[in-house]
């Protein structure tokens, strides 16, 4: 009996160090593969979007601030664009909590909805939006880097595994209503 759960131990470590290696090999989504669009704005401050996958297998997206308020905004001449998720790399100390990675899985040929609540939308009616998401691969490889980040003695942001990790992707502008 001692020899068995011997035996399931080493191969469920095997599994985990295999899927570990695979993991980290697995390549950032192109951009052609996976999709967001806005499809309306509204001054009352909602954006409704649809991100689409259109490659053979699942992804995934950042979605801490993908329901809102955005994480940052940038502002243009031609547009606002909100960010449901960090664009580049900032090392800092991070603060003494730190926002979950937390993300939505999106299956081949699937499309998934939703819609972002942030109040700054209502300063810009009449004015050109669009949306930034962040999407990736593999779920596991950014959960532990964002956790050696955080542990990383202000060398890097837990933030900056999302932007390693993922592929950032912006919607076409709409006109807020």
């Amino acid at each position: 009996m001692k020899f068995v759960k011997q035996l399931i131990s080493l191969v469920v470590l095997l599994c985990q160090l295999g899927n570990s290696a695979l993991a980290q090999k697995m390549p950032k989504p192109r951009p052609d593969s996976v999709s967001v669009a806005l499809t309306s704005a509204s001054a009352e401050g909602t954006l409704h979007w649809a991100i689409t996958n259109h490659d053979e297998v699942a992804v995934y997206v950042y979605d801490f601030f993908l329901w809102g308020p955005a994480l940052s905004v940038d502002h243009s001449p031609e547009k606002t664009t909100f960010n449901t998720t960090p664009v580049v790399e900032q090392p800092s100390c991070p603060p003494n909590r730190v926002p979950p990675v937390l993300l939505l899985v999106v299956a081949p040929g699937r499309t998934i909805t939703g819609e972002l609540q942030d109040d700054r939308l209502q300063q810009l009616a009449g004015k050109a939006v669009s949306l930034r998401i962040a999407v990736g691969s593999d779920p596991y490889t950014v959960v532990d880097e964002a956790k050696r980040f955080f542990d990383s003695n202000c060398k890097q942001s837990p933030y900056d595994a999302i932007v390693r990790w993922g592929t950032i992707i912006e919607s076409k502008a709409v006109k807020v209503q």
